[in-house]
């Protein structure tokens, strides 16, 4: 098979025998037709193929073996469907009987598989070649792959859509917008306004000729300033953003109208300037918003605030006060201090009282607290035109002449109301309380206190007048009251239980001084009877070993030399717990004193192994330099550090002890030395219950023990002051302890020292 169509056959007639040197110069031109043809069929980026008069491929296609990876036998006939996508296979048989049926041109669009599997889209074309006589000789065609320019096709159609979408979108932004929206060019001829600006128009001045710029529409209003001045022609709004200024917030943006009808009205004008692709301005869009409503309402606010801002004014030196007497209380507490505090307290709220009824210039104010526990609502304060004698319980609802509970004073929908920060208003009449909207009218209202959204008191506010109608403005005003004093009352309770606290913190520190003085006192003088007992206890054992005994007097002491050895045992139990009690003390007092020298750490681990190996004989512990066990034959290079060899081996000690205490006898113990940078850290691994995360964090507090965790056999578990003074014994060495461990899995104990050439040269170092 050809991949290119063979020549047309010479016209029929009668010709002449070509000379001999002609005939070899028409195959040499044939040959370079034939070459120049496959060259230009090679530098297209096409796929050609030939097949016979029936459709079916009989001669090679080397372009479309190389992009489809087919064999020359898979391609054969209709093979070459196989590389088509299923889903384009029907339709593209289809179409191609067709052509063969007709003899005209086959075009078609459909899929086909690449060598690496990846499906892309090509545009198919054949032509039939027919022999002289018109019928169909064969079929030439070329596959052209499409699938780049169907994606930008697909992209420049999926652009266009959201193109026309977003336009939809913002024509249905331009049109909703409350503000007031102008669209003009760059002679002020405007082009566009929404609704907004329509309804304006409507109501200030509408446009009597939609030819009409911006600027001979604002000539037929007074523009005047924020300040009320007659605004310059050069500094209107279409003036400024023609010249391509921004317009922003008030007040340059702020602008007061003079309505024919008399009335004046303030608007608020904000813009930008529309720019070309060179940024010359070729228009403008301006938004102006009618602030007057707003205007009116943030004069009277402001006028509020001062209000307030005079009783914030008046309570800032309260808590000031109240501040000043805390040292003086914490540092002594007494009756006396207490007695004051609570007057001071009282005075605090009775003033807050007296300054609320003077802000909201109302008849009488009311403050209550509510427990929070029990939620018994307690006076705090009082203040008006009624002496205080008189009982203030008389304007709860119900019988809550004592002790009365905020459920049973009011019902269950104004307690929600109350914990939603809403007011409730009381009639005189009845008493029946309510929560309150906006114009009614009520005697008085009832403003919740709350702190974080919890309810921690009310506030009653009593008007002169019989029933008063309650505006928005002045709802705000009493809710603003109600926060502020409770920020004011709860600052003021924080301050007082601080008070409190830190008395009972000095008070504890002062017992725990005592009992660490106490600790340090029994500890020494616990020290001398031990040792003297100790001594004993192994004196008479040494006696024992040296009688001569007989085999019979021998048998009758062995008991005797069991109690001696258990006394030995628990005397150095004691021993170990009075030695903590004592470095215990001394860490808390600041009186732990290491006295630092160079030190071969290595040395001072093997020493404290082979002691504790000597007293627990049926326990087998591993000593691991650099992961490699030491043995007798071998010595590693010393590992030098500044310590105190004493403190260092108790931490060793306290280690191991908690290893053979916790974990199984028939388990070994490792100890590892490891250099890591500029460390050394030493580590003991035992296969004990292990740890939970959370107790990993609290094993290093004194005096705490993990709940659960049992010793194995009859092994002390000790007062929990072990890793809390190997803790302080390392940081007093500049190093760091931690614990590796998960439960059921055994721990991993382990501190660091600096190695010497990092600690410092030097000795004698604490």
């Amino acid at each position: 098979m050809s991949t290119f169509p063979e020549l047309p056959p010479a016209p029929s007639g009668e010709a002449f025998p070509p000379l001999p040197g002609e005939a070899a110069g028409i195959e040499e031109r044939l040959r370079r037709s034939e070459e120049r043809y496959r060259s230009l069929v090679a530098a297209t980026a096409q796929i050609v193929w030939v097949a016979n008069a029936q459709g079916l491929v009989e001669e090679d296609s080397p372009s479309w073996r190389a992009y489809t990876g087919q064999s020359f036998e898979e391609v054969l006939g209709l093979g070459w469907l196989e590389a088509v996508h299923p889903d384009d296979r029907p339709g593209t048989l289809h179409v191609w009987s067709q052509a063969l049926a007709s003899g005209g041109f086959y075009e078609i669009e459909y899929r086909i598989r690449r060598y690496d599997g990846v499906y892309r889209t090509f545009w198919v074309r054949g032509v039939p070649v027919r022999e002289a006589d018109g019928s169909i000789r064969e079929w030439v065609g070329t596959c052209t792959d499409i699938t780049d320019r169907k994606r930008l096709e697909d992209e420049l159609v999926q652009t266009a859509y959201e193109a026309t979408l977003r336009a939809n979108q913002l024509e249905a932004t331009f049109e909703a917008m409350t503000d007031a929206v102008f669209i003009f060019d760059c002679e002020g001829q405007i082009l566009s306004v929404n609704a907004a600006a329509r309804r304006f128009l409507s109501r200030v001045a509408p446009l009597p000729d939609k030819e009409m710029t911006i600027d001979d529409y604002l000539a037929l209003l007074d523009l005047r300033d924020a300040t009320g001045q007659p605004l310059p022609r050069d500094q209107w709004p279409s003036q400024r953003l023609l010249r391509g200024e921004v317009l922003a917030d008030a007040p340059l943006s702020d602008l007061l109208l003079h309505l024919p009808s008399g009335c004046e009205r303030r608007i608020s004008v904000s813009g930008s300037p529309v720019r070309d692709d060179r940024g010359c301005v070729i228009g403008a869009v301006a938004i102006g918003r009618d602030v007057t409503e707003r205007y009116l309402l943030e004069r009277r606010t402001h006028e509020a605030l001062e209000a307030l801002l005079a009783l914030a004014e008046a309570l800032v030196e309260i808590p000031r006060d109240l501040a000043g007497s805390l040292p003086q209380q914490a540092g002594a507490p007494s009756a006396e201090a207490d007695g004051s505090c609570t007057q001071q307290r009282h005075e605090i709220t009775h003033r807050l009282a007296r300054l609320i009824c003077q802000v909201l210039n109302c008849h009488q104010v009311v403050i209550l607290h509510l427990a929070p526990e029990s939620e018994m609502l307690q006076l705090l304060a009082y203040a008006g035109d009624e002496g205080p004698g008189e009982r203030w319980q008389h304007w709860l609802p119900g019988d809550c002449s004592t002790d009365p509970q905020l459920t049973l004073c009011f019902s269950p929908e104004a307690v929600a109301a109350l914990r939603a920060d809403r007011l409730l208003g009381q009639c005189v009449a009845d008493g029946r309380v309510v929560p309150i909207e906006v114009g009614e009218r009520y005697a008085a209202v009832i403003a919740p206190m709350l702190i974080d959204q919890q309810l921690i008191g009310l506030i009653r506010i009593q008007q002169a007048e019989r029933e008063h109608e309650y505006s928005a403005e002045e709802m705000a005003l009493v809710r603003a009251v109600a926060r502020l004093a409770a920020l004011v009352t709860e600052h003021e309770r924080l301050l007082h239980e601080r008070a409190e606290a830190r008395a009972n913190e000095l008070a504890l520190r002062e017992s725990n001084r005592r009992m660490d003085e106490f600790l340090s006192i029994a500890s020494h003088e616990f020290r001398t009877p031990l040792t003297t007992i100790k001594g004993n206890v192994q004196l008479a054992r040494r006696h024992l070993q040296r009688l001569p005994l007989t085999a019979e007097l021998r048998e009758k002491l062995a008991i005797v030399q069991e109690l001696l050895e258990r006394t030995d045992r628990q005397t150095g139990l004691l021993t170990r717990l009075v030695r903590d009690l004592l470095e215990s003390s001394r860490a808390q007092a600041d009186r732990l004193v290491v006295q630092r020298r160079p030190e071969n750490l290595l040395s001072i681990v093997r020493q404290t192994v082979s002691d504790l190996q000597s007293t627990a004989t049926q326990r087998r512990i591993r000593l691991l330099v650099a992961g490699q066990e030491l043995g007798l034959e071998n010595e590693p290079a010393p590992i030098m550090v500044l310590a105190d060899a004493e403190s260092i081996g108790l931490v060793v000690t306290n280690y191991l002890t908690n290893a053979i205490k916790y974990s199984p006898r028939e388990s070994p113990i490792e100890v590892s030395i490891e250099r890591e940078a500029c460390q050394a850290r030493v580590s003991v691994r035992d296969q004990g219950p292990g740890l939970p995360l959370a107790e990993q964090r609290r094993i290093w507090e004194r005096f705490y023990r993990v709940p659960g965790v049992q010793a194995q056999g009859s092994a002390s578990p000790g007062l929990g002051l072990g890793l809390h003074i190997c803790k302080t014994i390392i940081e007093r060495h500049q190093g760091s302890v931690g614990v590796s461990s998960q439960p059921g899995a055994g721990s991993t104990f382990w501190f660091t020292l600096p190695l010497l050439t990092d600690a410092g040269e030097g000795a004698d170092q604490r």
